[in-house]
C-alpha cells in the first residue's frame, strides 16, 4: 500500500479509480505492465487527470478486447499509476520505482514538459520506452534520447492557427503581444509564436516571460495594453489562461483576438469564466470533429462519445493523446512480436499510421512530424473549429466581444 501516493492497477474494465492496487487475476508472464506518474494533485492536477484518464480509457478498451498479442500468446495490461503532485523531482522517484520496484515494460509519460524532461532521463537511463503524451518542448528531443517517443507535434507550432486565422481576416490585426511563464514548454511555445507572427507579416510589439508561480501579471497587461497591441497570445496552463483574462478584464483591456495555448480548450475554463470566455481562441492538437479514424478506437466522434459515457465528460486532446499513446505502443508491440525494447522501438520507429487523433509518424528524435493543430474560437460556451478551413464549423466572431 502506497500512503502518500496514489496507486491504480488496471486490469479489469470495473476497477474503481482512487482504490488501492488490486490483486493480479492472470498470471505474471500473462501481463503487460505499464506505469505512469502523473500529477493528480498540484498545479497541474487538472491536466493530469486528463492525461491518467486518456490512459486508463485504452488500457480498459484493450483488456477488454482480450489484451495485447505477442507471437502466439495475449496479454493483459496493468497500469500503475503514482500521483507526482505536480512536482519534478517526485515524479523523477516515482518513475525510478516504477522500473526498479515495480518492474513495467515501458512508461508513460507523466504531464507536461518540464516534467517529462526530468523524468525521461530515468527511462534512458534503464532503457525503458517513455510513451510522452502531453509534452512536446523541441529540447526534448534534442537530446539524443533513443527511448522518448512523443504524440504531439512541437510546442512551437501550438499558436500556428490563430495566427493563420487573423492573418486571413478581410482587415487583419498588426500589433501583437506574446506572454509566457516561465516554463519549458510554454517558452517554446512562445518563441514558436513570435517567429511566426513576424513571418506573417505581424509586428510583436511585446514579449515577456513572467514567473511560473505568479498570481498577478497585471503590469505586464497595462503594458500590453498600452503598447496598443490588438493580438494578445498567452502560453501557459489553465491557471494562466484564467489569470490573464480575469486580469485583463479588471484592466478593461479589450484586444480583437486573445489566443491561449491549453487553457481554453479545457472545459474547466469556459465553466469558470462563463461569458467572459466567449469569442476566446486557441490552438487544438484533436478535436472530435476532426474526423480521424482507425480500427481500434472508431473515428475521433466514436471515441469521444466512448469516453464521456465511461468518465462524463467530452476529452481533450490531453485524453485523447494518451489514449493513442497507448494504441502506438500497442501497435509496436504486436508487430514486434516481443516485449524486448529494442524490438518494439524499431516497430515505433517504422509507424506510419493514420488514427483517430491524426497522422503519426516518428523521426529519429522520437517527434511526430506528421500532425498539426487546428484553430478553434469559444462561440456560446462551445468549442467552434474554425481552422484549417476543410474542418470549419462556422465563422470566426472578430473582433472578440468586450467585457
Amino acid at each position: 500500500m502506497v500512503a502518500a501516493w496514489k496507486r491504480i492497477a488496471v486490469l479489469v474494465m470495473a476497477l474503481a479509480l482512487g482504490l488501492a492496487a488490486a490483486a493480479p487475476v492472470f498470471a505474471k508472464e500473462d501481463v503487460i505492465r505499464i506505469g505512469a506518474a502523473v500529477s493528480l494533485t498540484g498545479t497541474y492536477a487538472r491536466e493530469g487527470q486528463l492525461t491518467r484518464d486518456g490512459y486508463l480509457f485504452w488500457v480498459e478498451k484493450v483488456n477488454a478486447a482480450g489484451g495485447i498479442r505477442v507471437g502466439d500468446k495475449r496479454y493483459k495490461v496493468e497500469l500503475i499509476v503514482y500521483d507526482d503532485r505536480s512536482d519534478p523531482q517526485t515524479s523523477v522517484r516515482l518513475t525510478t520505482r516504477l522500473i526498479t520496484e515495480d518492474n513495467v515494460n515501458f512508461i508513460f509519460g507523466p504531464y507536461s514538459s518540464g516534467i517529462t524532461n526530468a523524468t525521461s532521463a530515468i527511462g534512458e537511463r534503464y532503457r525503458v520506452i517513455t510513451i510522452a503524451t502531453t509534452a512536446n518542448a523541441p529540447e526534448l528531443y534534442e537530446r539524443g534520447y533513443r527511448y522518448l517517443f512523443g504524440t504531439l507535434p512541437l510546442a512551437t507550432t501550438y499558436l500556428y492557427p490563430v495566427l493563420e486565422m487573423a492573418a486571413n481576416l478581410p482587415n487583419p490585426p498588426k500589433k501583437v503581444a506574446i506572454i509566457t511563464p516561465d516554463n519549458l514548454f510554454a517558452i517554446a511555445a512562445a518563441e514558436g509564436a513570435r517567429q511566426y507572427a513576424e513571418q506573417l507579416g505581424f509586428e510583436v510589439v511585446y514579449f515577456a516571460r513572467y514567473p511560473a508561480d505568479t498570481t498577478d501579471v497585471s503590469s505586464l497587461l497595462a503594458a500590453i495594453r498600452d503598447a496598443g497591441a490588438e493580438v494578445l497570445l498567452c502560453t501557459g496552463f489553465l491557471q494562466d489562461g484564467m489569470l490573464v483574462v480575469r486580469q485583463a478584464k479588471e484592466l478593461r483591456y479589450n484586444p480583437a483576438i486573445m489566443g491561449f495555448t491549453v487553457a481554453a480548450s479545457i472545459p474547466d475554463f469556459r465553466i469558470n469564466l462563463g461569458k467572459d470566455a466567449e469569442g476566446i481562441m486557441g490552438g487544438e492538437w484533436w478535436t472530435p470533429q476532426m474526423g480521424w479514424f482507425d480500427d481500434f478506437f472508431g473515428t475521433a466522434s466514436q471515441y469521444a462519445a466512448e469516453f464521456e459515457a465511461r468518465f462524463g465528460y467530452t476529452p481533450t486532446y490531453h485524453a485523447a493523446s494518451s489514449s493513442i499513446g497507448g494504441y502506438l505502443l500497442q501497435l509496436a508491440i504486436e508487430r514486434a512480436g516481443t516485449l524486448d525494447t529494442e524490438a518494439v522501438r524499431q516497430q515505433l520507429l517504422k509507424l506510419d499510421e493514420v488514427t483517430m487523433f491524426g497522422p503519426v509518424s516518428f523521426n529519429e528524435k522520437g517527434v511526430n512530424v506528421a500532425s498539426s493543430a487546428a484553430g478553434f474560437q469559444i462561440q456560446n460556451g462551445e468549442i467552434v473549429v474554425l481552422w484549417p478551413p476543410r474542418i470549419s464549423q462556422g465563422s470566426m466572431i472578430y473582433p472578440k466581444p468586450a467585457w
